[in-house]
């Protein structure tokens, strides 16, 4: 966009950079539409119940890991749904404060289930961490050295 709004680009110029702007953001815009209807049609077939939402990041995370669609394709509209992603949460927050009372009525459980929960989580990676991140020691290093030197 910044080509476009230049002094010296010429109209031509201008028209290629506007042109090539909103291809680049509409065929973002289309890629992420095409997985979060992929997702929702995946997740109305599937027993359990996890959000089609969910299940359309899942394959685009798979088609960008993959490397079956280039990253460059969906980067400006990323960038863009990330510059304004605070409105967009603005109606799922107005719909937790449609249901003040019930939150009023059960804070108490739900002050504990979030604390609770959060320190269950931290003790577990951290057991995680240290069981994956265990460097030998010295005396296990020297012990297999000397069962491998044993005849």
């Amino acid at each position: 966009m910044k080509h476009f709004l230049a002094k010296h680009a010429t109209i031509r110029h201008r028209l290629y950079s506007l042109y090539y702007t909103l291809f680049s953001y509409s065929r973002g815009l289309i890629i992420l539409t095409i997985c979060l209807w992929a997702g929702n049609i995946i997740s109305k077939i599937l027993p359990i119940m996890i959000p089609g939402s969910i299940i359309g990041l899942l394959i685009l995370f798979f088609l960008l890991a993959f490397q079956l669609i280039p990253t460059c394709w969906i980067k400006n509209s990323c960038n863009l749904f990330m510059r304004y992603m605070t409105l967009l949460f603005i109606p799922a927050a107005m719909g937790i404060m449609d249901n003040y009372s019930l939150l009023l009525q059960n804070w108490i459980p739900i002050i504990f289930s979030s604390v609770g929960g959060s320190f269950i989580v931290l003790l577990l990676t951290a057991f995680l961490t240290e069981h994956c991140h265990r460097l030998p020691t010295k005396s296990s290093i020297v012990e297999s050295e000397k069962k491998e030197n044993r005849p």
